[in-house]
């Protein structure tokens, strides 16, 4: 699957992405770079359909892959590995904790957390082979634009916006695939190097150094309800085992 989302990653790329002309620069006013204006996020409004049948088309494929990658971006939920740092009510004394914590600080499945990553580059990938349909229909459109007769000119901008949907799916669905994996890579770390109490297996294991990860490097995160931690740990080793093994995506 990792092969075949790069490749549908390059072949968006290449059909959205146009040749770039270079320019010789003379002076030095020509050589100062002007400061890029910051590109406000394509926001996609479906106009009404035309009554051609290839033009709206076009447009409802547009609506409702533009609508599939918002949905896609905005479910997405991060757990990172962090260390947490449990105080002892009585003593004081600390002790540090691995695992896979989510955004409010609460212990998660480690087994589920792949899952949930393994899923998503699915969609993703998915996704990205939907978005050639766009590609596709762009020029039928431009085809069919002519037969609008007036209609043409209002409509003439939404044959822009195809491309620009495929860009923005390309960037936002390749971003978040690439995270996925990196964090799904420190987690199958974390899962070889830790045991369910979060802590080493092997005194011997170098938590600098598990396949190529770093988990000394990891966030902190204070863990204020000590016993709150332990019914987590506790639901997650459970989920953990109904997951099993995770298969690398």
């Amino acid at each position: 699957m990792k092969k075949l989302f790069t490749v549908l990653l390059f072949a968006l790329a290449m059909g959205v992405v146009m040749p770039q002309q270079a320019f010789a620069q003379d002076s030095k006013k020509e050589k100062k770079e002007k400061k890029k204006k910051e590109k406000k996020p394509f926001v996609w409004e479906m106009p009404e359909l035309t009554g051609d049948e290839t033009f709206d088309s076009y447009l409802k494929h547009c609506d409702t892959l533009y609508h599939r990658i918002r949905s896609y971006s905005d479910s997405i939920v991060f757990y990172k590995v962090k260390k947490g740092i449990v105080t002892d009510k009585k003593t004081g004394e600390q002790k540090e904790v691995m695992g896979v914590f989510d955004e409010e600080g609460n212990y998660r499945s480690s087994g589920k957390a792949l899952q949930q990553y393994a899923q998503l580059a699915l969609q993703g990938t998915s996704l990205l082979g939907d978005l050639a349909i766009i590609t596709t229909s762009t020029a039928a459109a431009t085809a069919a634009l002519p037969s609008l007769g007036m209609k043409a000119l209002s409509y003439g901008k939404y044959v822009k916006a195809g491309p620009k949907i495929v860009q923005m799916g390309t960037d936002e669905i390749g971003e978040i695939v690439k995270m996925t994996r990196s964090q799904a890579k420190e987690i199958r770390a974390l899962r070889k190097g830790y045991n369910e109490e979060g802590q080493l297996k092997d005194p011997s294991i170098d938590p600098s150094n598990i396949d190529g990860v770093d988990l000394t490097t990891v966030e902190s995160v204070q863990i204020a309800d000590p016993d709150k931690l332990s019914e987590q740990m506790a639901t997650a080793a459970k989920e953990d085992k109904a997951v099993g093994e995770v298969e690398e995506f």
